[in-house]
């Protein structure tokens, strides 16, 4: 049997495709010649699609990454710059105070101190031997027992009361700063403030053993610069506290001693523990020995240990922690390399940025640790955008497919013209659309698929229409938003900017409300400052006629109970009433009936509320919540203001208590001296001069005298100007021109004026030249005596020593000195006992 064969021609012509027609041949024919085009385009596409995702997914993050790094090392830079700012302000307080004492030991220019101290009198012996002053004094002045309270020592401990002129002010501008000291080679110490040192410490506590005094002495530190201690726990319960200490030298470059200020750490713990970055991130100090400084909880968390494991001021090594994670000591070390990097590092298994900075003053570390998936949540969010965007890509690529191959397919099987009409309307509908007439409409005929692709385009135009005109309004109403911000950003700052130049606290408070009402145009606008009691807010200023009334009668709100004020001065937070009528806080207030919405903001500095910042509007819902953000950058700026103004006031009343106190020195000094030596007066007549005397002044001089003012004499040729010294006229000058034809000009009465005054501060320096020298010449007699006196042995000979070196130095007096055999009753007369005393008499 044979196995029938057929040729190729054969089967077309014996099998159903001859019965196809030729449309539908050429329909499929197209149909498989597009899909094979557009498959093999689709895969490139795809390929593509998902090659350039991965690629753009690579290089974000990668980007997001530096990003990271760089935004971590710019905020660990700023925060490291400061704390190193404030070292910085701490060693420079130090290196005044050391040249401030230097000054003084070298007798060089310094501050007036109290003349009428003297430690030979002022200081006295305990029981223990050592020395000590009274409480009641600035500070406390120590000296163990073995030291002696020589004539220089009580000349250098003279000089060094000087310190108290500018010390306390230092501790009272500085709250950081505990104690201000001063240890000298005789083991003296000066302490600031007066703790009666005496009572604390040993009797034989030498201060030249003490670390701070070692380590800034020229054998450790030969550059006499201010040097640092280790952190340590302060035992008065003040915390973690540092000590500053700089080397201080008299005239001869020899050392003195050495000054020391010791610093609270309290305000950099808290600064470096309020530091946060993302949700979780924190920072963490720590010194060049690995010792901590700062740690928040969750640090403590993240390193597996605990603050009674790891307490601030410790070192931390492995002996220290045995419990703790490697990774921990990891971290330490690379935290004591010195360097300044962003690293990535592993903690309890989970991923972390840390940035860390050396503090140069104190060579001190700061790091800033952070989750990588926080600082990096914007590049998982992109990533999987740009997985949907791709998924949506491939999706919408295959309905385009299925589109194409259905076109085509309508197309070869030549529907003509009906078809293509439509097609060609849907087009041009296409294109109106594109061009942006978003009311072009499809004509709808038929309910086929042309007619359904009609209708779809037609909902689908209508629904973009409403789209963009939906975006259009948002847009609209968030660059409204924008401007509205920004131009109320620009009112605080033009606020700001303007009250920083006023310096009075009335006007500064009077013309902020001004302001805030020009920029603002709020109805209302009042500033609140709480008395000295903190129980009351007092309006202090006002912008509105009732808030005028107000302050007339000096309208008051009890802290925590009254009002909107109250609430805000009470708890230190911003409170807005939207509706004053619907608000249970708000206090009604009959001199503002117009009030609708209520603001309130504290006025806070340095964690001290000041007042309260008020301001009302005639509308309703006026404020916002962001408004509060906003505006409280104003009542900082207004806070601050107001610091500054009260702190400019109380310097001007300081300088002008100290120019009244030695203006009144002066003038003591000028009455006596005027009042002590006989009248005198010079006359010159080119080309000599000769002394005058005369028991009264002139009658043109005593009038300029007592009028205090230039005089002229009736004939034009004399004039008599008055001589002043610190405000107290002490004589006068007569001018007189030989020509009568020639009167003075006033151009020369102003030179004569101007020499005058010249002339009165240079009798004030010549007597201030004069006092220092009786003064030197005074304490060389005293310290001449007391070297004769200390270089005799025997109590008679001492008595007669001092009796015979007294009446030597007072000259024409005679001096007596009776020593009683027993101690009298302190209670009874005073009287010898037995009757017998002792004399030496010279």
């Amino acid at each position: 049997m044979k196995t029938r064969r057929f040729p190729p021609a054969g089967i077309l012509k014996i099998s159903p495709f001859r019965q196809v027609s030729l449309r539908a041949k050429l329909t499929l024919a197209n149909m498989l010649i597009t899909f094979i085009a557009i498959i093999g385009m689709g895969y490139y596409v795809y390929y593509r699609t998902q090659e350039s995702s991965t690629m753009l997914t690579t290089q974000l993050e990668s980007s997001v990454r530096t990003k990271v790094e760089n935004d971590l090392s710019s905020m660990s830079k700023e925060q490291a710059t400061l704390l190193d700012d404030f070292f910085a302000s701490m060693s420079k307080n130090i290196s005044t105070i050391g040249a401030m004492e230097e000054n003084i030991l070298s007798s060089k220019s310094v501050p007036n101190g109290d003349p009428s101290w003297d430690a030979s009198t002022s200081l006295f012996q305990l029981a223990s031997g050592s020395w000590d002053n009274t409480n009641t004094e600035i500070a406390s002045i120590f000296m163990p027992a073995s030291a002696e309270l020589t004539g220089r020592l009580a000349s250098k401990l003279n000089a060094m009361k000087q310190t108290e002129l500018i010390i306390p002010a230092i501790l009272n501008n500085n709250p950081e700063i505990i104690a201000i000291y001063f240890g000298g080679t005789n083991k003296e110490v000066i302490y600031h403030p007066n703790i009666d040192l005496a009572n604390i410490v040993p009797a034989d506590f030498d201060v030249t053993g003490r670390p701070w005094y070692v380590n800034a002495a020229p054998d450790q530190n030969a550059e006499g610069i201010a040097v640092w201690s280790t952190p340590y726990q302060d035992a008065a319960l003040n915390g973690l506290v540092i000590t500053t200490s700089i080397p201080v030298f008299g005239s001869q470059n020899q050392l003195e001693g050495v000054a020391a200020m010791d610093v609270q750490l309290n305000k950099i713990t808290s600064l470096v523990s309020n530091i946060r970055v993302g949700e979780t991130g924190y920072a963490f100090l720590v010194d060049k020995e690995s010792r901590l400084i700062a740690l928040p909880e969750m640090g403590y968390r993240d390193f597996g240990v605990t603050a009674g494991t790891a307490p601030l001021g410790e070192i931390l090594d492995e002996t220290t922690l045995t419990n703790a994670p490697p990774e921990f000591f990891d971290v330490l070390k690379n935290l004591t390399t010195g360097k300044n990097e962003v690293i990535r590092v592993n903690l309890g298994g989970v991923e972390r940025f840390m940035s860390y900075r050396q503090i140069p003053e104190v060579q001190y570390t700061l790091a800033i640790v952070v989750p990588a998936e926080e600082m990096l949540i914007q590049s998982t969010d992109v990533s999987a955008q740009i997985a949907r965007e791709t998924a949506s890509t491939i999706r919408v690529s295959i309905i385009l497919i299925a589109g194409v191959l259905g076109l085509a397919s309508l197309a070869t099987l030549g529907v003509g013209t009906r078809l293509m009409a439509p097609l060609k309307s849907l087009t041009d509908v296409a294109n109106e659309i594109i061009a942006g007439n978003m009311d072009a409409k499809a004509e709808v005929e038929g309910q086929d698929e042309i007619g359904t692709l009609a209708e779809t385009l037609n909902v689908m135009t209508s629904t973009l229409s409403l789209s963009i005109r939906s975006l259009e309004q948002r847009v609209a109403e968030r660059t409204s938003e924008i401007e509205r911000r920004s131009n109320l950003f620009k009112a605080v700052a033009g606020v700001g900017k303007a009250i920083t130049s006023f310096r009075d606290l009335s006007e500064l408070l009077q013309q902020t409300t001004y302001l805030i009402h020009e920029n603002f145009g709020y109805y209302h606008v009042g500033i609140f400052l709480l008395d000295a009691h903190k129980e009351y807010a007092v309006l202090s200023a006002a912008n509105s006629e009732g808030g005028h009334r107000m302050l007339e009668r000096k309208h008051q709100l009890k802290v925590g109970e009254t009002g909107i004020v109250g609430y805000v001065t009470k708890n230190a937070k911003a409170r807005i009433a939207l509706d004053v009528g619907q608000d249970a806080v708000y206090f009604d207030n009959p001199d503002l009936p117009e009030t609708r919405s209520e603001m309130a903001l504290p006025l806070v500095i340095g964690g001290q509320i000041l007042g309260a910042l008020d301001v009302q509007s005639t509308e309703a819902q006026a404020f916002s919540e962001g408004d509060i953000s906003t505006l409280q950058i104003l009542a900082e700026q207004i806070a601050i203001a107001i610091q500054n103004a009260n702190l400019f006031n109380e310097a001007e009343k300081a300088i002008e208590i100290a120019r009244m106190g030695y203006a009144e020195t002066s003038r003591g000094a000028w009455r006596k001296i005027l009042h002590n030596q006989p009248r005198i007066g010079f006359l010159a007549t080119l080309p000599s001069t000769v002394q005058i005397h005369s028991e009264h002044l002139e009658p043109i001089l005593a009038k300029a005298v007592d009028l205090g003012a230039v005089v002229t004499g009736n004939d034009g040729l004399t004039v008599s100007i008055p001589v002043r010294v610190r405000g107290q006229v002490i004589g006068a000058i007569r001018l007189k021109k030989s020509d009568i034809s020639e009167s003075w000009t006033q151009e020369e009465t102003n030179l004569a004026i101007a020499l005058t005054d010249q002339l009165g501060g240079a009798l004030e320096s010549a007597r201030l030249y004069k006092e220092s020298q009786q003064l030197a010449a005074r304490e060389s007699r005293i310290s001449d005596i007391s070297a004769r006196i200390s270089a005799v042995s025997q109590t008679d000979a001492i008595l007669r020593e001092t009796v015979q070196e007294l009446g030597q130095t007072i000259g024409n007096a005679s001096v007596t000195f009776q020593l009683l055999d027993e101690f009298s009753d302190p209670g009874g007369d005073e009287r010898p006992v037995n009757g017998r005393s002792r004399k030496t008499k010279e």
